[in-house]
């Protein structure tokens, strides 16, 4: 059985390290494999650690978990954790404040090896209530961490009165109808964060579904400081290389500019839905059993970008029909 991976990122003084602490006492039954990227800055108390009893670079913990520092790439560090023998039954990442966590996740989506023994379970982004509305508007790398998450933490509730955190929490929800927002102070979620199944191709549906929806409420196209999102839904079906073909050119073309892209796909040649899926210029179509509940069988795609423009979508998938 391939070990769920969540990965936890936010930008420097978010609470990423309190949430990670708190993940682990939420859960005493489960044995955590953490990885760390600077290890003699943990977070994780002190008492906790016992020794590094292989002299391969993994401390044991008091608990029955076990950390280690990315010391190395994320690959010879996962070989490490798999070759160590030590049994765990979840992998925590948590990152920098300046990490690009779309990097750290292709290591998960598009890496075969890794593939056997690890599946990415969900990103979550750790954000301060009363820094984040400053932080998109300055970094990109918290443009990029927010785009790319399945989860928002907004840490700090507490920092912020009740209507600028419904405020907060609006913009979030808009700029990334992806992802689940929830609310927090000292990183104490009140809810589990860790069987979210993000990249599984049922819960990509059914977040894509309600993305969409959320989308006709508030208009197709959101934006906030940076980060844009825009959804179409097409009721043609499409022609499966000229898609092929235009996303490579798109991702190549806009890079970084675009965050992420899902979508349920109609195409001519293909009976069932297929889920399509990117991170950076890599990409991912996954085919389900059947359209749900007999629903006429239709498009539906939400790009999360920064200044591309939708008229540039929207002539592109346009160009795609069958």
């Amino acid at each position: 059985m391939r070990t769920p991976v969540t990965i936890i990122t936010g930008f420097l003084g978010a609470g990423k390290t309190s949430l990670l602490n708190h993940l682990i006492g939420q859960h005493p039954d489960t044995r955590f494999a953490i990885i760390e990227n600077e290890f003699g800055e943990i977070g994780i108390d002190n008492d906790l650690v016992i020794q590094d009893s292989s002299g391969d670079g993994i401390f044991e913990l008091s608990n029955g978990c076990i950390c280690c520092e990315l010391n190395d790439e994320l690959l010879k560090t996962l070989g490490r954790l798999v070759r160590s023998g030590k049994t765990f039954d979840h992998l925590l990442i948590e990152t920098t404040g300046m990490a690009e966590p779309d990097g750290v996740a292709a290591t998960f989506m598009a890496d075969v090896a890794v593939q056997e023994y690890f599946r990415l379970d969900a990103v979550v982004c750790v954000a301060d209530a009363g820094q984040i509305e400053d932080m998109l508007e300055e970094r990109e790398e918290a443009r990029r961490q927010l785009a790319f998450a399945d989860v928002v933490v907004l840490n700090k509730q507490g920092s912020v009165s009740p209507a600028y955190l419904e405020k907060v929490q609006s913009f979030l929800a808009q700029s990334n109808p992806f992802a689940e927002i929830y609310r927090a102070d000292y990183g104490k979620v009140s809810s589990t964060i860790m069987q979210q199944g993000a990249y599984e191709s049922e819960a990509a549906r059914q977040k894509l579904i309600r993305a969409v929806q959320e989308a006709a409420t508030h208009g197709h196209h959101h934006h906030h400081e940076g980060v844009e999102a825009h959804s179409f839904t097409l009721t043609k079906p499409l022609d499966m290389l000229k898609f092929v073909h235009w996303s490579k050119f798109l991702l190549l073309m806009y890079g970084k500019n675009i965050y992420r892209i899902k979508g349920i796909l109609h195409f001519q040649a293909e009976p069932q839905p297929v889920i399509f899926q990117s991170v950076r210029t890599q990409f991912a179509f996954d085919r389900l059993e059947a359209w749900p509940d007999g629903a006429a069988p239709n498009s539906r795609i939400v790009f999360i970008a920064n200044n591309v423009k939708r008229q540039v979508l929207e002539k592109g998938l346009n160009s795609l029909r069958a």
